[in-house]
């Protein structure tokens, strides 16, 4: 950048801040902006971009980098909308970090690389991963062999972690114990075998790589270039380089984003908020922002973006309250908190308050974000009780969660209903869910024939569900699988269901089989909780075993599926960074409920201020009128923001 700081660039259709104008002229190499939710990070970022095109720098020297393709063309169109011309816009480099490591390996490689984006093409290597595993340790290790969707799911989840974070590239990994290396990895020794011959099949040992999914190609190329200073030599040398939303770098994009700082002796400006971090599952880390660039760029220099375009002051000032910061509205409209109380002691009460929030909501689009998705159940039922139709935004209902379809099948196989279930691909789900849950070894060809002939033919669920459990190497689980669907049928056709589905409950052992299955601690308390919230509302509607299955029938009929297009929307918090909605509504601010007592504090607080900082015309939060119960947050909202 020139030694003069005086802006050069006038952008079109804004009027910067001197925030941004210091941003946008800042002469040091290496500059961090500790941003608010709101405050135009993006925009900032297109001014230093343009700032620098205006005086002279060639845009093909220029390198700008996100972590979704959402937030590449929310950048491209910050630049055309302050008055970038397109043709300049398209020379410049505006892309993922995953999609720039596979473009570098291309041409390191000197291959197009097949590249397996979903879960669902993964799937079959997973499958076929984990056979290897059984075939060469079930003689020596005793292992949990689980070949559900749900189990393939986490697996992979975990993969991604485990590379995001560069955990097999530690201090002394190849020279540990494997029983060392579970410990610190913190995992079975099953998904360890899992992954290392996951890897061995994606060619990553030998480097003769056979595909790439999400987040390998970065992974592969930090990897490769390691400590080999001439192969890094053959990075492409930029002159400028901004990097968007920086809370969510992980260990392996951080090492690639220096890489390529020191390899062009490049001017580099970043965002990010590390009240935004809550993606620890895939190796994010407040560290990155708050240590990790200060040890590697001592002498860099942070600036602030305080004023928030998406809110007004009410919800600044309570946002800066809960996390200590500068917090300011560049609106003049208002945002106001809105604090509604509820009887904790009741169950239905915070769903009751939550409707009659509803019928005051305004104009536009209101959504009602939850902390996991075993608090869906209160809601969507309250929802379908009112006749309040609503969307689901990047997830099922609850109708669907794995736990729920179990129970739907108990009870249909031992009352010989499975006709009531209509769908065909639902009996398969279904008869998954068993699988799952009943812990049964099957084979992925064994899963699949199942799930087929079960969606063709319903009635052959029960006998083939009980001849596995026959022949399942986990006898004592199998057995108390088949003495709970005795326990069903032999139920009266009147017999109240919630009872009777919590006892099963208590008969198999659900919690601790939730722990088992699932990867990831906290999602096998999630599991737990929603078990017990879906068999509580079981037993306030009162439904008989009987009438069960037409019950549950006529409440997934009236769910709608939704990509955020609807007026009224569900979705869980984490699932929403970057989007902002009109209204947002934050139910059960209660103890345990959120934050979450065995969660991380502090990414827990982060948690709650992404979901407070989506709402841009009001935001109502529902907590319990008992203090003792009432979420810590709460207390820190300035009395002046709060409304009743």
């Amino acid at each position: 950048m020139s030694i003069d700081n005086t802006a050069q660039f006038a952008p079109k259709r804004i009027t910067p801040t001197s925030e941004q104008i210091a941003i946008q002229t800042a002469q040091k190499k290496v500059v961090l902006i500790d941003a608010n939710a709101g405050a135009a990070k993006t925009t900032t970022l297109a001014l230093r971009l343009a700032e620098a095109l205006h005086r002279g720098r060639p845009p093909e020297r220029m390198l700008a980098l996100v972590f979704t393709e959402a937030a590449r063309v929310a950048l491209r169109q910050r630049l055309l909308e302050i008055g970038v011309p397109l043709g300049v816009v398209k020379r410049l480099s505006i892309t993922t970090f995953d999609a720039f490591a596979t473009q570098v390996l291309r041409q390191l490689e000197g291959v197009q690389m097949a590249f397996l984006r979903s879960d669902e093409e993964l799937r079959p290597v997973a499958w076929e991963a984990l056979a290897v595993v059984s075939e060469k340790y079930a003689h020596r290790y005793p292992l949990e062999v689980n070949t559900t969707n749900a189990a393939i799911a986490e697996f992979l989840k975990l993969q991604l972690r485990t590379k995001a974070r560069l955990d097999f590239q530690a201090p002394d990994f190849d020279s540990n114990t494997l029983e060392d290396n579970l410990e610190m990895l913190g995992m079975s020794r099953t998904h360890y075998l899992w992954l290392r011959e996951y890897e061995a099949l994606r060619g990553a040992d030998t480097g003769e790589i056979a595909f790439r999914a999400p987040f390998d190609a970065t992974y592969d190329l930090v990897r490769m270039l390691g400590d080999d200073e001439p192969l890094r030599q053959q990075l492409p040398a930029y002159q400028i380089i901004v990097a968007d939303e920086l809370h969510d770098l992980n260990e392996a994009s951080f090492r690639l984003l220096t890489m390529l700082i020191r390899r062009g002796n490049a001017f580099f400006c970043g965002a990010g908020d590390k009240d935004q971090v809550i993606y620890t599952w895939s190796g994010a880390d407040h560290r990155f922002l708050r240590q990790r660039f200060e040890q590697e760029f001592p002498s860099l220099q942070r600036m602030p973006l305080t004023a928030s375009y998406r809110y007004g002051t009410e919800l600044a000032q309570a946002v800066g309250a809960l996390k200590n910061k500068a917090s300011v509205s560049a609106l003049a409209r208002a945002t106001p908190v809105e604090v509604l109380y509820y009887d904790h002691t009741q169950p239905q009460a915070c769903s009751a308050q939550l409707i009659a929030a509803l019928e005051h909501a305004q104009a536009g689009t209101t959504a009602i974000l939850l902390r996991d998705r075993d608090q869906a159940i209160r809601v969507e039922t309250a929802l379908f009780q009112s006749g309040i139709a609503y969307g689901l935004v990047d997830m099922n209902s609850y109708l669907l969660n794995q736990e729920v379809l179990m129970l739907r099948g108990m009870v249909a196989m031992a009352r010989k209903d499975l006709h009531a279930i209509t769908s065909g691909p639902r009996r398969g789900e279904i008869l998954e869910a068993l699988v799952a849950f009943a812990e049964i070894p099957f084979t992925r060809a064994q899963l699949q024939q199942a799930r087929t002939d079960v969606a063709n033919y319903p009635e052959l669920l029960e006998g083939f569900l009980s001849n596995q459990l026959g022949k399942s190497t986990n006898q004592d689980k199998a057995a108390l699988t088949l003495a709970a669907v005795e326990y069903l049928r032999d139920l009266p056709p009147d017999a109240p269901a919630g009872p009777a589905l919590q006892h099963v409950f208590a008969m198999l052992q659900l919690e601790q089989t939730a722990r088992r299955i699932y990867v990831d601690p906290a999602q096998a308390r999630v599991v737990a909780r929603s078990l017990h919230g879906f068999i509580a509302v079981c037993t306030e509607a009162g439904v008989a075993v009987d009438g069960f299955a037409g019950w549950l029938g006529e409440m997934e009929e009236a769910v709608t599926v939704s990509t955020g297009k609807a007026k009224l929307v569900i979705a869980c918090i984490d699932q929403i960074k970057g989007l902002e909605y009109n209204h947002v509504i934050l139910p059960y601010l209660a103890v345990d409920e959120f934050p979450r007592s065995k969660s991380d504090p502090l990414e827990e607080e982060n948690r709650f201020y992404v979901a407070a900082t989506r709402a841009r015309d009001r935001l109502t939060i529902l907590t319990p009128q008992d203090l003792a119960y009432q979420s810590r947050y709460i207390a820190v909202l300035p009395p002046a923001t709060r409304k009743r």
